[in-house]
């Protein structure tokens, strides 16, 4: 066999794993299909799934919401789920997706500022402070308690997380910020991988939200007096890049209505006003004047 031959059968062969390796990575980066949704092709077929860009902190929420929704409508919801900063820098190089939802508004603002962003709904707050160890066995009481030798502090990165931000930002205001970077051991992607080095014992004490604990039984939420002006409000943004304008405003109205989705964030301990605004039973119907009615009020 020539080494022509040779090249070509190689340059063959490589194509087909790169094909095969880009269809692994398109289906592992996939949200995982709920047990009784519509089959995949089925849901693809009747209408084109809403994207939405949402903080690791708000998935143990965002999940069941996504699956009462599916259930209910037959809509599928794709997330692509990270720290608040990666998001929206991803969707302004892409001008791809629907909805975005931020651990912070604060996102949102710069995000419409820059015309990425078309409505914004509340949803509700977290409060931001320190994980640790149920029983506290540090006895983490106040900020100083974090500048100890034998206290290893993580938080999350400032540049890339909205609680780091927000906590670097309250903390400078009170010029506090150096001794706690200066003290923090490591600083991680999102408040997720924070409350887990404190979980599996990496660390003794992370600066997290409170609400991010719903999921860990064996930790508890310390107050603090520093943080206690931290909070991170939570909305979610509407994207001028959205293609499926009515049936996104749909779903972000149902996330914001007081029986369905803010019903759950109460129950993953975010802190919901009862004046939050939504509908009790969402409808298809957009209300008129709104940039997303539908194309026959447009």
């Amino acid at each position: 066999m020539s080494k022509a031959v040779v090249a070509m059968l190689g340059s063959v062969a490589l194509v087909a794993a790169l094909l095969c390796s880009l269809i692994h990575a398109d289906r592992s980066n996939r949200t995982p299909p709920h047990p009784g949704a519509p089959p995949a092709d089925a849901a693809s077929t009747a209408s084109q799934a809403i994207h939405i860009y949402c903080a690791a902190s708000n998935q143990a929420v965002l999940e069941p919401i996504r699956q009462a929704y599916e259930r209910l409508t037959g809509t599928s919801i794709r997330v692509q789920y990270g720290p608040s900063q990666t998001l929206l820098a991803q969707l302004e190089l892409t001008h791809h997706g629907d909805l975005y939802l931020p651990a912070d508004e604060s996102y949102l603002v710069t995000a419409k500022a820059r015309g990425l962003v078309a409505e914004i709904l509340p949803l509700a707050t977290m409060q931001v402070g320190v994980v640790v160890k149920r029983g506290n066995p540090k006895g983490i009481v106040q900020l100083k308690s974090l500048l100890a030798d034998n206290v290893r502090l993580v938080q999350a990165s400032p540049d890339a997380a909205a609680a780091g931000k927000i906590a670097r930002d309250h903390l400078t205001q009170t010029g506090q910020w150096a001794a706690v970077a200066e003290a923090t051991t490591a600083f991680r992607g999102t408040v997720i991988e924070v409350t887990n080095d404190v979980q599996v014992g990496s660390a003794d004490a992370g600066i997290a939200y409170d609400a991010v604990l719903h999921s860990y039984p064996d930790l508890e939420f310390v107050a603090i007096d520093a943080l206690r002006n931290a909070i991170g409000k939570v909305s979610l943004g509407v994207l001028e890049s959205s293609q499926n304008r009515d049936k996104t405003l749909h779903f972000a109205r149902f996330v914001a209505a007081r029986d369905q989705g803010l019903k759950i964030y109460r129950e993953h301990g975010f802190h919901v006003s009862d004046g939050a605004p939504g509908l009790d039973v969402p409808e298809l119907s957009v209300p008129t004047g709104s940039m997303f009615g539908p194309a026959s009020q447009r």
